[in-house]
């Protein structure tokens, strides 16, 4: 009995853990989508960028509003993405903290010299 107390002990340990750590890992996969689509940026307009971004993310599960994304381009085609979204921390179904991100990548057009 006290094995089995231990075992759901433990068992609810790690899925608080990974229901904590899975906010943080969602933001370090959409900053490499942002920066993907901040290099698809140089070569393409604002428009087909935004969709393309917001086509990966939904791809990928995540709920970015297209509200929350802001794309700049200068006459250089250097692209800066930022994207601003919630997401939050629970664990067994209650919500434990609001978590708000803003993620920014830049990239510059490169041009190949051959």
């Amino acid at each position: 009995m006290k094995n089995l107390i231990l075992t759901a002990v433990a068992i609810a340990i790690v899925i608080a853990i990974g229901s904590a750590v899975k906010p943080y890992w969602d933001k370090y996969w959409i900053q490499r989508e942002i920066e993907v689509a901040a290099v698809y940026g140089t070569k393409n307009t604002l428009d087909s960028t935004k969709a393309f971004l917001l086509g990966k993310l939904k791809e990928e599960g995540y709920h970015v509003r297209e509200e929350g994304i802001f794309i700049e381009k200068d006459s250089k085609n250097t692209v800066t993405i930022t994207v601003r979204y919630s997401d939050k921390i629970s664990i067994f179904g209650n919500e434990v903290q609001k978590l708000n991100f803003t993620l920014t990548a830049t990239e510059k057009e490169i041009k190949a010299y051959y």
